[in-house]
């Protein structure tokens, strides 16, 4: 089954499955952070500027943290994927 879809590793497919989720927590845990930041620094800033740079970034986090869950459903789809090329595998040998 392997060879039929295409996997050439699947210990390299694994590591990009883990690394997707890494990615993933790291995108949201930085933007996170960085809306807090922002907030910190926004307090004494108050006009009409600072209100819509506050609302765009705010839309824009809901997209990233969008992004970061598609991720870590690829990711996990990915590992899902590689224990069942291992099992098919493993019952060939």
């Amino acid at each position: 089954m392997a060879q039929e879809v295409g996997v050439r590793s699947i210990p390299q497919l694994k590591q990009f499955g883990r690394d997707l989720g890494v990615l993933s927590e790291q995108l949201s845990s930085a933007y996170h952070a960085a809306n807090r930041k922002m907030q910190t620094v926004c307090e004494g800033w108050n006009d009409q500027v600072n209100m819509k740079f506050m609302q765009e970034f705010q839309k824009d986090e809901k997209q990233i943290d969008e992004i970061a869950a598609h991720m870590k459903e690829f990711s996990a789809f990915i590992n899902k994927s590689c224990e069942i090329l291992e099992m098919y595998q493993s019952t060939r040998l």
